[in-house]
């Protein structure tokens, strides 16, 4: 045991080297799932949910790609939700959500937005930090990210890169939080935290939230 803790922070100390972190997706395997869960509060009422939420690519190119998100397996409060369609969505090359397909109203992007993680231009180590503002599609609400890497440690036995991250929506009543995204050497998304206020599930009637989202990688 003593000697697996040494070789694990070996392990570590060569990470300080600069990740390079890049969206993107693998043909072989198109689909990721999260096993998601959210805590909420609204109006002095607190509410439990759990999905899976998944993002399958349906085609990719350098500067756009095509993923379907679902939540799936929804329960809400400890009883069977009903099942959500899901929903089609234009991504950029850093993985920002540019554009909901067809006729979905934009509530949907701006309700899966601080449940993405945009991947930095350059490589970074502990201690960069950075910030993106992507630009929707369609002049819709803008949202900047803020990360600051934070440090190297193991998530199941693996070194991981554990990224802290601020985003804040622009216009009135905007949705903000902060939180935290481990990803792998490869750039997989392995887990996720996010406080959020004023979220909305444009499904349930867009009504602001405040929530705490927690998701891991199936």
């Amino acid at each position: 045991m003593f000697l697996t803790a040494i070789a694990a922070c070996l392990a570590l100390q060569q990470q300080v080297e600069s990740w390079t972190l890049t969206f993107k997706t693998d043909p072989k395997s198109p689909k990721e799932s999260w096993a998601t869960i959210v805590d909420a509060e609204s109006e002095g009422i607190s509410h439990h949910a759990v999905f899976n939420l998944t993002r399958l690519t349906k085609s990719s190119a350098p500067e756009k790609t095509t993923q379907t998100f679902r939540w799936e397996r929804l329960s809400v409060d400890e009883k069977e939700g009903q099942e959500i369609d899901p929903w089609d969505v234009t991504v950029g090359k850093n993985g920002e959500l540019l554009a909901m397909a067809g006729a979905v109203e934009d509530d949907y992007r701006r309700m899966l937005s601080p449940l993405v993680f945009v991947y930095p231009e350059k490589p970074v180590a502990p201690g960069d930090k950075w910030t993106m503002t992507p630009k929707p599609v369609a002049n819709g609400r803008k949202f900047t990210y803020a990360y600051e890497v934070k440090s190297i440690e193991l998530v199941e036995g693996a070194p991981a890169i554990l990224i802290g991250a601020k985003v804040t929506e622009s216009g009135d009543q905007p949705i903000k939080g902060d939180g935290f995204w481990w990803l792998s050497r490869v750039g997989k998304v392995l887990k996720f935290e996010m406080k959020l206020e004023n979220w909305i599930v444009p499904m349930a009637g867009s009504e602001v939230t405040n929530v705490i989202i927690r998701g891991k990688s199936l």
